[in-house]
């Protein structure tokens, strides 16, 4: 099997996903120090919201029957022609998956699920919760929990009486302000002196801003493709003005390159590298899911540098636990910055218990 990729040094393929039933290499770089296995290039596909690339067993079901733990010569077993048909299935498969292999998998992704690991232990009504286990794969980038409890679907008043288990630490919840449009306007150098975003755009728009709703309904719809005669109506604003600060924020500009990297590649990339393999709402995956990342590498430089640890997350929260002669410094901070891109947006904290 000859392929060639410049990411990666080589790729072991084992168990179920060979045909000889013994570990063995494909080199694509000598110069390159990154390896990876058959299974940690089906997680980078799930990332990217694909299919598992299928073990021998899954490809040919009707091998389950023979129940065996050890190593099998699937080549003995199936004979030259199913063998073969296989070894062209991995080839593509592989070959599929090595394009998708950016910066964000080596680099990005492995910061971002520091946060997710050690979770620390809560209680709800007097009951020890199980700690959540985050999916990070999904078209958006948005984390799911697949396993514990499920705080993502907990309603928002019983998350008042969530408490510590240690009850020696405070409880804290801490939000990014309007996340997404927020981190789409610094992403593109537009200098916000706020910590209101959607203020800030009728200040520079001259737009009255009568119904607060009416207007962050509106920029958000925008940012994520509605048409101009749907956002003017929804802000009370002239379709001439929404179309003014669709060109000043350059949506269509950025729509017209992800769908031309699209039709290019099959693919195209968020702000960290993370390639999107669906191009039904093109703007909306490309802000939604960078975002996801923006707050997860946002969260791990907030522990580290304010030694705390969190406990489970909720979109664009976290909830964290800190010690109490700590809580009165990080009630002050009012931004977080994000190493990686060195932006920073604003933060709101809510005391949970103390």
């Amino acid at each position: 099997m000859e392929l060639v990729n410049n990411k990666i040094k080589s790729l072991n393929i084992s168990g179920d996903h060979s045909l000889s039933g013994k570990r063995h290499g494909i080199v694509f770089n000598k110069d390159s120090n990154i390896s990876l296995d058959i299974e940690t290039l089906s997680l980078i596909r799930r990332l990217s919201n694909l299919d598992n690339i299928k073990t021998i067993v899954e490809y040919y079901p009707e091998l389950s029957v023979l129940n065996s733990s050890g190593s099998l010569n699937f080549k003995i077993l199936l004979g030259n022609k199913k063998s073969s048909e296989y070894g062209v299935y991995l080839r593509n498969k592989i070959e599929e998956s090595l394009k998708l292999i950016t910066d964000y998998h080596t680099v990005i992704f492995p910061i971002r699920i520091q946060c997710y690991k050690k979770l620390s232990k809560v209680m709800l009504d007097g009951n020890v919760l199980e700690t959540p286990v985050y999916n990070h794969a999904g078209v958006t980038g948005r984390t799911s929990i697949t396993k514990g409890f499920n705080f993502l679907t907990l309603k928002k008043d019983k998350r008042q009486n969530i408490q510590p288990v240690n009850k020696e630490m405070c409880l804290v919840e801490v939000d990014f302000k309007s996340c997404e449009p927020f981190f789409y306007l610094k992403s593109n150098n537009f200098n916000i002196d706020s910590d209101d975003v959607y203020l800030w755009l009728c200040e520079k728009y001259n737009i009255e801003m009568k119904n607060r709703d009416y207007i962050k309904r509106g920029i958000l719809s925008m940012i994520y493709g509605a048409n101009e005669n749907t956002i003017s109506k929804i802000m009370r604003i002239s379709k001439n003005k929404v179309l003014t600060i669709k060109r000043d924020l350059g949506l269509d500009v950025l729509k017209e390159k992800l769908q031309n990297d699209y039709d290019k590649k099959g693919f195209f990339l968020n702000y960290y590298g993370r390639p999107i393999t669906n191009d039904n709402n093109l703007i909306n995956y490309y802000i939604q899911s960078s975002a996801v990342d923006y707050c997860s590498l946002a969260f791990v430089k907030f522990c580290q540098d304010n030694n705390v640890q969190p406990s489970y997350f909720i979109h664009d929260s976290m909830t964290f636990q800190c010690n109490k002669d700590q809580l009165e410094e990080i009630l002050k901070i009012k931004i977080i910055t994000e190493p990686h891109s060195n932006i920073s947006i604003p933060v709101e904290f809510n005391l949970l218990y103390k």
